[in-house]
């Protein structure tokens, strides 16, 4: 049975999305006042179709953000968020963080639940079509597969959230080349990402770097790095 994250604290309506979900063949896993520990342990279980956001969760909409973020950056399937009241400004924001689906206003859970399951279709499909698109990317000892999103390392697959991944795998295509911090974040992050956008994007791309740095230092016989460019940026060889 496909389940789906709900993070709500509102037992109401959580009831009667789990009751309509159980009746499209659904499971909901119900997440309430979350911390970060929270979404890691959900997040890394990577069983969910979908994620449904409500931003009553969280009195401070700064906090929800930092949640939605840290979902998106881990969480490749569709992302949906709840609100009862539409706030255009909160709409950019949210948007900005690409998540999938902006929902105000009524909070019927049948509404919810067939924009929830169009969306886990719509990925689907998207899968599909182009599954004869997919190819692996061999580099020295890595394997990179598009079709699954992950990296193996001499045959082992590698534990990388899929912002490490999209990272991994940019580099990957520009080995050899120094890349900038504003290169990366529109590469992995938006193209279209404006001067505050790239202000900020320079310590998310800073941390996300680290993180894959780390990782890739633990592989036991690699030789592949990436090294910081002083005053330029990273290039991996």
């Amino acid at each position: 049975m496909n389940s789906i994250l709900l993070i709500t604290n509102n037992l109401k309506w959580s009831s009667e999305i789990s009751h309509s979900a159980a009746d499209k063949g659904f499971f909901v896993n119900n997440l309430s006042n979350p911390d970060m520990d929270d979404l890691d342990l959900f997040l890394k279980k990577d069983k969910d179709a979908a994620v449904i956001y409500d931003l009553s969760v969280k009195d401070d909409f700064k906090k929800n953000l930092e949640f939605i973020s840290k979902i998106r950056d881990n969480f490749s399937k569709p992302v949906i968020i709840s609100a009862s009241d539409y706030i255009e400004a909160d709409e950019r924001k949210l948007f900005a963080l690409k998540v999938d689906d902006y929902i105000t206003n009524v909070l019927n859970a049948d509404r919810i639940l067939l924009r929830t399951i169009h969306l886990i279709e719509l990925y689907k499909r998207l899968v599909s079509e182009n599954i004869n698109n997919f190819k692996k990317y061999i580099y020295k000892d890595f394997e990179i597969s598009l079709k699954h999103f992950q990296v193996k390392y001499l045959g082992t697959k590698m534990d990388l959230t899929p912002k490490e991944f999209n990272i991994f795998y940019y580099m990957v295509r520009h080995h050899d080349q120094v890349l900038s911090r504003e290169q990366i974040f529109r590469g992995v992050w938006r193209e279209d990402g404006n001067d505050a956008d790239l202000f900020i994007s320079s310590r998310i791309v800073d941390m996300h770097v680290s993180h894959l740095r780390d990782k890739l230092k633990a592989l036991p016989g690699n030789n592949v790095f990436i090294k910081t460019v002083r005053g330029f940026g990273y290039i991996l060889n």
